[in-house]
């Protein structure tokens, strides 16, 4: 009785590492026919196949441990690695969720950010973007509005072109908008929108911009280390991709950390 209690109990970590690391794997898949290719498409991936390969091989790794002070080693510090990812994770959505504030409507400039393009057309991600960016400057006929994005490795035009060709079948007058296309990171995003806000506008301007909810607080502090201080314009993200827009946007703040960015 007391074996079969045993076996019940060591069975349940084994059988949440393998539906958590098949869950992670099968996110990636599915990202991968929803979504253009980058980091927040392969992070789950990157994080559950781990957790799968130990849940499949628990028992031997256990014998391993059991047997051998390297292998007890390797499992601590795989332990101690995702521990402090989880911690970090949990950080930085916190950040991310606690950047709530809206600007309000009628500023000099509004920046839409970049958010990938399939052939002529923008991305889901992005298309939410354009929509609350014609939004805004329906609600606010004076704004000018520059569209930032430049031409990644896989695209046959920029972001921008397209960003700009789906505001005006909107219906939004075509000489409201600047392209930006140059720009391949949020950083550039604001240091080359600058440069041209410098020029049109010389005597400063009150500047919001446009991004997916998710990526607000880092831009914001971009931003403001750019010389451009703006509120963001939270526009809806896609449900079925937060997953990877928040794993991916947590390796984005540390590494923009890191580098001294934000």
């Amino acid at each position: 009785m007391k074996r079969q209690k045993a076996k019940k109990h060591s069975g349940l970590p084994r059988a949440l590492f393998i539906v958590s690391g098949l869950l992670l794997t099968a996110d990636t898949l599915f990202a991968m026919t929803r979504a253009t290719s980058g980091l927040g498409v392969v992070m789950p991936a990157i994080i559950g196949l781990p957790l799968l390969l130990v849940g499949l091989f628990l028992p031997a790794l256990r014998k391993g441990c059991a047997k051998s002070r390297l292998i007890r080693a390797g499992a601590f510090l795989l332990s101690l690695a995702y521990a402090l990812f989880f911690a970090v994770f949990a950080l930085t959505t916190t950040l991310i969720l606690a950047c709530s504030t809206e600007p309000e409507d009628g500023a000099d400039v509004l920046i839409v950010l970049g958010g990938g393009i399939r052939g002529d057309q923008p991305t889901l991600i992005l298309k939410r973007r354009l929509d609350a960016a014609y939004d805004y400057l329906e609600r606010s006929p004076e704004t000018l509005c520059i569209v930032s994005g430049g031409m990644g490795g896989d695209e046959t035009q920029t972001e921008a072109s397209v960003m700009r060709g789906y505001l005006i079948r909107r219906g939004l007058d075509a000489g409201r908008i600047v392209e930006e296309d140059a720009s391949l990171s949020t950083e550039e995003n604001f240091i080359f929108s600058k440069r041209i806000i410098d020029e049109l506008l010389p005597d400063g301007v009150n500047t919001v911009f446009v991004t997916t909810r998710f990526h607000v607080f880092r831009s914001e502090r971009v931003a403001a280390r750019a010389g451009l201080p703006s509120e963001g314009v939270s526009a809806r993200g896609v449900w079925y991709l937060a997953p990877n827009d928040y794993l991916r946007e947590c390796a984005a703040i540390v590494s923009y950390f890191l580098m001294g960015k934000i």
